[in-house]
């Protein structure tokens, strides 16, 4: 369905502010750039990765570490990591500082059935398809070998051809190359969703024999990395993951905490995303010496009107219909800095008003509603932790608080969600 931008129609007002609405689909610019807000406030965090990517004061790759950054990326439902990790790519990307290469999981592929090996397959797929669009001439014969390995079997070649339309020539003595992988990237998300004998194949080779697989991926990105330095494209090659959080827990935990060293085999620098839950469990594993962990804060709310955080809704629904000025100050504030928790309390405020016009009184009305459904999930345990203000730990409860969103971190600080923060304090009152 096609909206016009901000809307006026009380359904479509609903519609567009539901936490699953695609704005990818949407042709109106409805990203709001939370990222330069970010980096022009408390910006530990980022000055931090920079650091860690071994960028200078100037944001130059002057230097070739001793070692590849390995970087955990981490934050709350909703407090924006998609959008961060996409503007950090378009910084990052750049001839002074990398040949940045975004994978996003989401889009290309089904994340649920998204197995540990397909990791190493959207690498190369997508390391073809950007050296593709960037018009370099790059053949690799370690690129070529894998890929004609995964294609070696006839039946997985007849498949690729007549089910998915992958064009990639005759079944018998299929020529790989650059442009074969591209077609075969192509289909990975159809061949990836349902179990395909491509998958099953590719998958199995991989688990059979993985370090074979990045030694020769190995090879390929010396080669690529002295190809784009003369072509002025990147000082380094550097992927950027985002979605590895959507997978299954056990998909994450294989790749970053019981197999982390095929990851530290790798002589790439990477950024993965990964679910608040599963920072701590890699902080606290074996793995909590090998990748640098970072967690996206929340945007803080000093000035409700001095934040870009107003457009994320003023952009969807039109104000002048469904919006009092110091309504949507208060639903700012009571956001607590994440994107996310800023569109559930407007969509609960317009299915309360059944679409009517939002006034300071159905605000707070949607927020308590809010707070209340979030305390009923809390057990004693967690309410505890809450009453005592002990969250500034690793524990599982705690992890539970902040998965739940009922605490909410900002950068080195921890603070109980707005939206519960009175309950608490009564709470508190009534106990003591």
């Amino acid at each position: 369905m096609a909206y016009e931008f901000p809307v006026k129609n009380k359904f479509e007002a609903r519609e567009v502010t539901e936490l699953d609405f695609d704005i990818g689909n949407e042709t109106a610019d409805l990203y709001v750039d939370l990222h330069r807000e970010r980096i022009q406030g408390d910006t530990d965090y980022l000055r931090e990765i920079k650091y860690g990517l071994s960028l200078d004061d100037e944001n130059r790759l002057s230097r070739q570490p001793q070692s590849y950054a390995k970087i955990i990326f981490s934050g709350h439902r909703g407090s924006g990591k998609t959008t961060e990790l996409r503007g950090l790519h378009h910084f990052l990307d750049h001839p002074d500082r990398y040949f940045s290469i975004f994978i996003e999981l989401e889009k290309e592929t089904e994340v649920y059935n998204f197995q540990p090996e397909d990791l190493f397959i959207f690498l190369i797929a997508k390391l073809a398809e950007k050296v593709q669009e960037k018009n370099v001439l790059f053949e690799s014969n370690e690129l070529n070998d894998i890929v004609s390995d995964w294609l070696s079997e006839t039946e997985v070649a007849k498949e690729l051809n007549r089910t998915f339309n992958a064009g990639l020539g005759t079944e018998a003595g299929i020529n790989v190359n650059i442009f074969s992988i591209v077609k075969l990237k192509a289909v990975l998300k159809s061949a990836f969703t349902a179990e395909s004998k491509f998958s099953s194949v590719v998958r199995r080779k991989i688990r059979q024999n993985p370090s074979r697989l990045i030694e020769r991926f190995n090879q390929a990105l010396v080669d690529l990395r002295i190809l784009i330095r003369n072509k002025g494209l990147g000082q380094d090659v550097l992927f950027i993951v985002d979605g590895s959080e959507k997978t299954r827990p056990e998909v994450f935990d294989q790749l970053f905490i019981k197999n982390y060293s095929l990851i530290e085999m790798l002589n790439v620098n990477a950024v993965f995303s990964v679910p608040i839950t599963a920072y701590f469990d890699i902080e606290r594993g074996p793995s909590q010496n090998f990748f640098q962990n970072h967690v996206l804060p929340m945007l803080k709310i000093k000035d409700p009107s001095a934040t870009a955080l107003p457009q994320v809704i003023t952009r969807r629904i039109d104000p002048e219909t469904f919006l009092e000025a110091d309504a949507l100050e208060y639903i700012v504030r009571m956001s607590g800095g994440c994107p996310r928790q800023l569109l559930r309390i407007v969509n609960r405020s317009l299915t309360i008003g059944a679409g009517r016009k939002i006034d300071r009184e159905l605000a707070e009305k949607a927020c308590l509603r809010l707070g209340g459904e979030m305390l009923d999930q809390l057990d004693s345990e967690h309410r505890d932790i809450l009453l005592k203000g002990e969250f500034n730990t690793a524990d599982v409860k705690v992890k539970e608080l902040l998965f739940s969103l009922a605490v909410i971190k900002y950068n080195g600080d921890r603070a109980i969600n707005p939206l519960i923060i009175q309950d608490v304090e009564s709470l508190r009152e009534s106990s003591g």
